[in-house]
């Protein structure tokens, strides 16, 4: 079976139209323009990092790790950093926006993230850090058991998409259909 991409989770709790897009429909979609200043954003932190320590975050002991590829046996991806530690690792990701909230999508996302760098350390993942500005301002989301009872919930509802091929509800509201590359795919939406 071909792996899931982590960043699709996020997609998918946002409108499980997207996944369906992606997976089954030849549509190159538009991008909005938010998504090239967020590629340039990602861009800028990785030219900082060459000059980082990470002491602000406490995790100036550990090993740093910049746009590391992960997978496992069902989920793949490219987490934005990831710190390797003694006894645990901990999974970062740098948004543009100064919102440090993380939507429901997003926790999905790192937790796939922390899932598998888990698994490939065999070492806890604890806690994801979300990180923007420049400056490193950032918030540290703990994980709990039940987060990952979630991912596996979310992971079970996308492969069941995938087996049955149906077209799929939507519980997104207009102001996120608004934002959605696929927008005028839609024939429901006004």
């Amino acid at each position: 079976m071909e792996l899931l991409k982590a960043s699709l989770i996020r997609q998918f709790v946002f409108c499980p139209r997207i996944f369906y897009f992606y997976n089954f429909c030849d549509i190159t979609p538009k991008y909005p323009k938010h998504v090239d200043f967020g590629n340039d954003f990602h861009k800028k932190q990785d030219e900082l990092f060459k000059s980082r320590t990470f002491a602000k975050l406490g995790l100036s002991e550990y090993k740093a790790y910049k746009n590391q590829y992960l997978e496992d046996d069902e989920l793949c991806g490219v987490c934005d950093m990831l710190f390797v530690g003694v006894d645990e690792v901990v999974v970062l990701e740098f948004k543009q926006s100064n919102n440090l909230n993380l939507s429901n999508g997003a926790k999905m996302q790192l937790l796939a993230y922390a899932k598998i760098a888990s698994k490939t350390y065999a070492k806890p993942c604890k806690r994801v850090i979300l990180c923007s500005s420049n400056h490193l301002k950032h918030k540290v989301f703990n994980i709990f058991p039940n987060d990952f009872a979630r991912l596996k919930r979310v992971v079970k509802d996308m492969k069941n998409l995938l087996d049955n091929g149906v077209f799929p509800n939507s519980s997104a509201s207009l102001n996120a259909c608004n934002q959605c590359e696929f927008f005028n795919y839609c024939d429901d939406r006004e």
